[in-house]
C-alpha cells in the first residue's frame, strides 16, 4: 500500500508540473510531431508510462520545425537513459541551425560508464556558451532528467533537479532552423540509450516545476 501510494504521489506531482509548464511544447519521443525523416530503426519499448525509444548509436529523428522560435526565455528538459557503452560525445537533442544559432543537449560518456552533462547555446549574433563540468559525473544505465534554463541574462543547467552550472549570458531568441533527436543535425555524435520525453517551455522554470518522470521509470527498473 505504501509503495502504491508513493507512485500515486509521483504521478500527481507530474500532472501538476505539466500544468505549471502550460504553453510548453511537450514531445513524447515515441510520437514526435513533424518528423521529416528518420535514420536507422529506433526501437519502441513499452513502459509503465507508455512507449519509449531505444537508440543503438545510429538512429535519429529529424523534425521540420524549431520549437524555440519566438521564445524570449526558455527551459529545455529531457527524460533519457544513457547507455554505459556509448560514444564519448553524444548530441541527443539539437534545436536550431546546424552550426548557427542553436541549443544542444549533450552527454560525455567516459570509459568507466559514467557521464557528465553539456548544455550549449549559440546566439544569432554568433556568441556561444557551454555549461559543462567534467567533475559532475553520473552513472549510466539509469533514467535521468536534465534541464537547460535560458534566462534573458543568465544560463543554468540541472541534472535530476540538482543545480550544476550557471553563467552570465544574454539569451537571444533562436528563430531559425529545425530539430533533431538522437544526433546532431550534421549526423555526427549519435546518442546510444533510451529517451522518453522532451519539453520546451517559453519561460525560465524553477526546479520544483521540472518533470519527474525519471522517478517513475527508475522505480520499475
Amino acid at each position: 500500500m505504501k509503495i502504491n501510494l508513493y507512485f500515486m504521489l509521483i504521478l500527481l506531482l507530474s500532472a501538476c508540473q505539466s500544468k505549471q509548464g502550460s504553453g510548453s511544447i511537450d514531445w513524447k519521443v515515441a510520437a514526435l510531431p513533424d518528423v521529416e525523416y528518420q535514420l536507422g530503426e529506433p526501437r519502441l519499448l513499452d513502459t509503465e508510462l507508455g512507449p519509449i525509444v531505444q537508440f543503438f548509436g545510429n538512429e535519429a529523428y529529424f523534425l521540420n520545425s524549431n520549437p524555440l522560435a519566438g521564445m524570449e526565455e526558455v527551459t529545455v528538459e529531457a527524460i533519457f537513459r544513457p547507455d554505459a557503452d556509448g560514444s564519448f560525445e553524444q548530441r541527443f537533442l539539437h534545436l536550431g541551425e546546424i552550426s548557427g544559432e542553436r541549443i544542444m543537449l549533450e552527454t560525455r560518456v567516459k570509459p568507466d560508464g559514467n557521464w557528465y552533462f553539456d548544455a550549449y547555446v549559440k546566439r544569432p549574433d554568433g556568441e556561444g556558451c557551454a555549461l559543462i563540468d567534467t567533475n559532475l559525473i553520473h552513472p549510466a544505465e539509469q533514467w535521468y532528467h536534465v534541464a537547460f534554463v535560458c534566462r534573458k541574462d543568465s544560463l543554468f543547467s540541472y541534472v535530476n533537479g540538482q543545480f550544476e552550472k550557471s553563467a552570465a549570458f544574454a539569451y537571444q531568441t533562436i528563430n531559425k532552423g529545425i530539430s533533431s533527436v538522437g544526433v546532431r543535425q550534421n549526423k555526427v555524435c549519435f546518442f546510444k540509450g533510451q529517451m522518453y520525453r522532451i519539453r520546451i517551455t517559453p519561460r525560465a522554470l524553477r526546479p520544483q516545476e521540472f518533470l519527474q518522470d525519471h522517478l517513475i521509470l527508475n522505480s520499475y527498473e
